[in-house]
């Protein structure tokens, strides 16, 4: 008898355990921990923290709402997608935190979650959805704006799952690039270029091969001026200054540029190349903010003709008139 009832009591206690496992269910409470960053340039490749960000929550289904401006997402406020007139605010904001202000840290206790990621400098933003699914108690997300990715004429939104970034065309980052610029020359009958030393180099803004951009004489050159088209289809030029002059650091021409077009002339002395008149004029697409760039302009005195190209560098050498000699007088 003994014995029954100790049968009894382990199948009892095995079911209550099979019970207990079966109706078991996991909590839904997510650490959720969101780090911002974003690429400045396109040479650096290593995160840049975005220090501007603003990040809400929204407690809805991201295939539902949408955030239809900057100044919907600088506020918080999202739009039902295809009904306009409905608008809703945000249910969560998160506060920055880390050392450089770009990690924000949220819990959730339901799901779905629609996040909001704005800038506060850029008009750039991004909504996203966080993913929040019961057992998951810790996440760890990194996003990253790319405004430099950005192409004229692009789709928007950017979609990089499962975020979907917008505002880019809109974003312009100054342009912070230093220029170095090595000019040589090889004299009529030497072999090995030397130091052009006499080089001086403007920059123009808004120049390049689309609008004409060019010089077309030396003096042009050295007078810091250059020319243009009016209009897009025109033939009429119009002339301009220099926006900056280089200036020789280390034996090399060097400035700070701060546009994405720029044409670049250089010209030198004609007393110190045997009254050659050297100019050179070249175009710089900057766009993507490099950090620093050289380039090397190497003359060849010794080449027939007076214009060539050379990298990005259209060279003109006006080369001093060769004396005509006076006829022998008749015994």
């Amino acid at each position: 008898m003994k014995r029954g009832w100790l049968a009894l009591v382990v199948l009892v206690t095995a079911a209550v355990c099979s019970l207990a496992v079966s109706c078991s269910k996991p909590v839904l409470g997510c650490d959720y921990r969101l780090t911002v960053t974003w690429q400045e340039r396109k040479s650096v490749t290593e995160p840049i923290p975005l220090t501007t960000a603003k990040v809400y929550a929204f407690f809805v289904n991201p295939d539902e709402w949408e955030v239809t401006s900057i100044e919907n997402a600088r506020a918080g406020i999202a739009t039902a997608v295809g009904d306009p007139s409905r608008t809703r605010s945000y249910d969560m904001v998160a506060e920055a935190s880390g050392e450089a202000g770009n990690v924000f840290d949220l819990r959730f206790a339901t799901t779905p979650v629609m996040l909001l990621v704005v800038d506060t400098a850029y008009p750039m933003w991004a909504t996203g959805n966080a993913n929040v699914v019961a057992g998951l108690a810790n996440m760890y997300v990194t996003i990253k704006f790319t405004p430099l990715d950005w192409k004229e004429g692009a789709d928007e939104p950017v979609v990089k799952t499962p975020w979907k970034f917008y505002g880019y065309k809109d974003v312009h980052i100054p342009i912070r690039t230093q220029l170095r610029i090595t000019p040589a020359v090889f004299r009529e009958g030497e072999y090995r270029s030397t130091l052009m030393t006499s080089a001086r180099c403007y920059a123009y803004y808004g120049f390049d091969k689309a609008n004409g951009g060019r010089v077309t004489s030396w003096e042009q050159a050295a007078s810091g001026r250059a020319e243009r088209k009016k209009e897009q289809d025109s033939d009429e030029y119009v002339e301009f200054p220099f926006d900056v002059e280089a200036v020789w650091v280390d034996k090399q021409l060097t400035m700070e540029l701060s546009d994405s077009s720029v044409m670049l002339v250089l010209y030198a002395d004609p007393a110190q190349e045997a009254e050659n008149k050297i100019y050179a004029y070249g175009y710089l697409d900057l766009s993507s903010n490099p950090v620093e760039m050289t380039k090397t302009l190497s003359v060849d005195l010794n080449k027939s003709g007076d214009t060539w190209t050379s990298d990005i560098w259209t060279v003109v050498v006006e080369r001093p008139d060769t004396p005509v000699p006076e006829p022998e007088p008749e015994s």
